[in-house]
């Protein structure tokens, strides 16, 4: 079964309210209702392509963070938790947003908790580096899709 964007569809929804079913309507009160069901379901649409662009934008940061701490952390087992948080967010669903998300948190607290036990001092500050700009994306994601900014 093919895979349907759900913005996709509510947009398309919206579009068919607003174009057509809203021609047919005589009713005053009717044709506001559904102008504003139109409208309801273009700002979900809307809603819906901001998150999955944001959780894109954070998958892309994380792994590239982890590319970061496989290539320049010396310790096997920091390398290796960075290289098997790698192959998880690679096996991770990208349709289901809710789901890449909490695979990307999960991924990333193993990799610093991995960092915190293994490291210490200037050695652990490098490592967890490249992760903190996954942190740091993720809160102007969270920030965007709340209409603030991130300053």
């Amino acid at each position: 079964m093919p895979h349907l964007n759900p913005e996709r569809v509510l947009e398309r929804f919206s579009t068919f309210l607003q174009e057509d079913v809203r021609a047919e309507i005589d009713d005053e009160f009717i044709d506001g209702q559904v102008g504003s069901m139109s409208s309801t379901l273009s700002y979900l649409a809307s809603e819906l392509r901001l998150k999955r662009e944001m959780t894109i934008r954070q998958r892309q940061a994380l792994v590239d963070g982890l590319e970061t701490v496989t290539r320049n952390c010396d310790d096997l087992a920091v390398s290796e938790a960075a290289e098997r948080g790698r192959e998880r967010i690679a096996e991770a669903q990208t349709g289901d947003t809710t789901e890449l998300e909490s695979v990307l948190i999960e991924t990333c607290n193993d990799v610093l908790e991995t960092i915190n036990e293994e490291l210490a001092g200037s050695n652990a500050r490098d490592a967890r580096a490249p992760l903190y700009e996954f942190l740091r994306v993720r809160v102007d994601s969270q920030l965007a899709m709340l209409g603030r900014d991130s300053d």
